[in-house]
């Protein structure tokens, strides 16, 4: 599985889904890049009755202790369940309690469909964050730096209703374990048995998905208008989608350097 992660960067929103304020002077862009920086919430030091908990920013893809360089985190963001306790890279963490919760406003995700990749968009239908539950890690650099980091766990999506159209063919289909806010704080502060009930698949009708092609990219497919994954008449209109050429664009080099950015579950 193949995703992106666009946390919450609002503060009014970041307050009121979970609790916590934003972080000052941080600058957050969608979780694609190879240095990939997004906010996880952990138990707090210091509870109380508002805040889920402590609020952190740490590089998207988990490091654990063995990690020679903070570039193993690009293979790193997403951990199976089934797997999560016998991992080496993620067991430490599963066993540690080292739990968290990462908010984020939407997820993107490829489909393939139609044979060619589109990128869909999913949110709640109710347009509130979402938590995704994760595991944590503060990893030391051998320069001796302290770098914290999270991944994401997944859980199967055969048969789900929007998740089991994603993933490229051949691939497992998977998804994130999202959190209904009553509970999060039960997946932070119970005991390992307890949090692990909590991982389970978000219901598909409180989730809704739509079709997004980049602006800058040539159009390959001719989507319906207001296209909506849960509709019964998506699912042909897409496989039956004319295609067209592979259009091949050649830009000038822009005067001003660009932004570079560049992935979320697996």
């Amino acid at each position: 599985m193949r995703s992106h992660l666009e946390p919450v960067t609002d503060a009014s929103r970041l307050l009121a889904a979970f609790g916590v304020a934003l972080p000052i002077d941080v600058q957050l862009e969608p979780a694609d890049g190879a240095d990939a920086l997004a906010l996880f919430i952990v138990p707090a030091e210091h509870p109380s009755s508002g805040a889920l908990g402590d609020v952190n920013v740490g590089r998207f893809g988990l490091l654990p202790g063995a990690a020679l360089d903070a570039g193993m985190a690009t293979q790193t963001r997403h951990c199976r369940v089934e797997t999560m306790k016998s991992n080496p890279t993620f067991r430490q963490s599963w066993w540690s309690g080292w739990r968290c919760v990462i908010p984020v406003e939407r997820l993107s995700q490829w489909s393939h469909a139609s044979g060619q990749p589109a990128m869909w968009h999913i949110g709640r239908t109710d347009e509130q964050p979402m938590g995704l539950a994760g595991l944590w890690s503060a990893w030391t650099s051998p320069a001796g730096e302290t770098q914290l980091s999270f991944c994401v766990l997944t859980v199967s999506g055969e048969g789900h209703a929007l998740f089991d159209r994603l993933n490229p063919p051949g691939h497992d289909r998977r998804m994130p374990v999202i959190l209904p806010a009553e509970a999060q704080r039960p997946w932070l502060h119970g005991t390992g048995a307890q949090a692990e009930r909590l991982l389970v698949r978000f219901p598909a009708e409180q989730l809704q998905a739509s079709p997004q092609e980049p602006a800058n990219w040539p159009s390959r497919l001719a989507w319906p208008d207001e296209g909506d994954l849960f509709a019964d008449e998506w699912w042909p209109a897409v496989a039956e989608a004319p295609r067209r050429k592979r259009v091949v664009v050649r830009r000038r080099a822009p005067d001003v350097p660009m932004p570079i950015t560049g992935d979320l579950f697996a």
